[in-house]
């Protein structure tokens, strides 16, 4: 009877997001049945409150990782990169296909995030290929593991925070993963243009890029090819010469630097751009941390203790999977709140003991199945990226990000 009571305030949390509700109005008012329920005080929920947002605003490395990757981006270093792989494949569509959407992944790793990436990646590939339903699928499905295991991301932060792991080491330990990932969504893309061929609409417009020289792209492209190799092998390189030389701080100076060196921006822009980038994930920190406070309200209940002692009763062997399942279904109608969702589900799993990877796998399926949401941003930025709509794109997507998040489900029940 205990149980269901504590229950409450989580099961209206999840009705309410699914009524597409906003995930701060719904935290509010589980936070406030849980007051209610809990006889916690306006004090102790204060303290509760504070911490939950500063808990999230002092997670410095994905700020630095993702205000840097935007900069390079509007320094036009991830555009650079397209261009050279529409040059360098010249004819071979199928090949281009498979590389646009491995531009994509590796930039949405380095952010942290893929909306933004997606604004300046998706119209670039509809002009190189059309919109080809597995390309579009690809990048979606690359996007949905590279921002929830991205040492840059607020998925990411939330995930290795519950298993009281660091991030950059749970970075570490899912980027197998993340790159096998990568390859089977590139390789989708590749079979799409190759089955169907270029899709370009006729009289859909060109980009000149005709007065921009191949050296000249090159250089450009340095920056976000030095941010990328920092972020997923500074710890190796720091092995290999024997000294710690790169560090979320030298990365983001490194990166700066080359930015201000190879490409148009000065030094004024560039640390503007900077500044400007870390603006969505600070604002996304805080509105979690918001959240995340109200649920930790629901903790003070002990709900995700008696959960979990209830969970663990069941089978090891289905507790992730069912997580994954309870992530993906409820990511589909919370769209956007991709960290939210964690942050209601994770919890239980944490009081049951199970590894960062596990918790890196909920994330996945999270992400995956906010690749289907009509409230998605990320969504929304391929449908405008390809002149579709967005029920158009989810309906194709739907074909492939099933199957993958069957794939995602398997690898984790066998390697975690």
């Amino acid at each position: 009877m205990e149980l269901l009571i504590n229950v409450i305030p989580l099961v209206v949390i999840l009705i309410l997001l699914f009524m597409r509700k906003h995930m701060l109005f719904a935290g509010l008012v589980g936070g406030i049945l849980a007051m209610i329920i809990g006889g916690i005080g306006i004090g102790e929920a204060t303290g509760l409150f504070i911490g939950g947002v500063g808990n999230m605003l002092g997670i410095t490395v994905p700020i630095l990782y993702a205000a840097a990757a935007s900069m390079v981006a509007k320094a036009g270093s991830i555009e650079s990169l397209v261009e050279l792989a529409k040059r360098g494949l010249k004819g071979k569509i199928a090949i281009l296909g498979g590389i646009m959407v491995l531009i994509q992944a590796f930039a949405t790793y380095t952010a942290g995030l893929g909306a933004g990436n997606t604004m300046v990646t998706a119209p670039l590939v509809a002009i190189a290929l059309g919109a080809v339903p597995e390309v579009i699928a690809g990048m979606a499905i690359a996007t949905a593991v590279g921002f929830t295991t991205s040492p840059a991301s607020t998925e990411t932060v939330i995930a290795a925070e519950s298993a009281g792991r660091d991030v950059v080491a749970h970075a570490n330990a899912m980027l197998p993963y993340t790159i096998v990932f990568f390859v089977l969504a590139a390789a989708l893309a590749v079979y799409g243009v190759y089955r169907r061929g270029s899709l370009v609409r006729e009289g859909k417009d060109k980009k000149q890029e005709e007065n921009v020289s191949t050296s000249i792209l090159v250089k450009r492209a340095i920056p976000s090819i030095a941010l990328l190799t920092l972020v997923v092998l500074g710890s190796n390189l720091n092995e290999l010469i024997g000294i710690t030389l790169f560090t979320p701080a030298t990365a983001v100076i490194f990166t700066a630097i080359l930015t201000v060196i190879c490409t148009p921006l000065n030094i004024d822009k560039t640390s503007e751009a900077l500044i400007d980038g870390s603006k969505f994930i600070l604002t996304t920190l805080f509105s979690v941390g918001i959240f995340l406070s109200f649920i930790n309200m629901i903790g003070e209940l002990g709900t995700f203790e008696q959960l979990a002692g209830l969970v663990s009763k069941a089978p090891d062997a289905i507790i992730l999977p069912m997580a994954m399942v309870a992530a993906f279904l409820i990511a589909i109608p919370s769209g956007a709140f991709t960290a939210g969702v964690l942050t209601l589900i994770l919890p239980t799993l944490s009081v049951l003991g199970l590894p960062s990877e596990a918790m890196g796998f909920v994330a996945i399926a999270t992400g995956l199945g906010t690749q289907i949401s009509p409230v998605q941003i990320n969504v929304a930025a391929l449908a405008d990226g390809f002149d579709l709509e967005i029920m158009d794109v989810i309906k194709e997507n739907v074909k492939y990000v099933i199957p993958a998040f069957i794939l995602v489900t398997i690898v984790a029940i066998i390697f975690v």
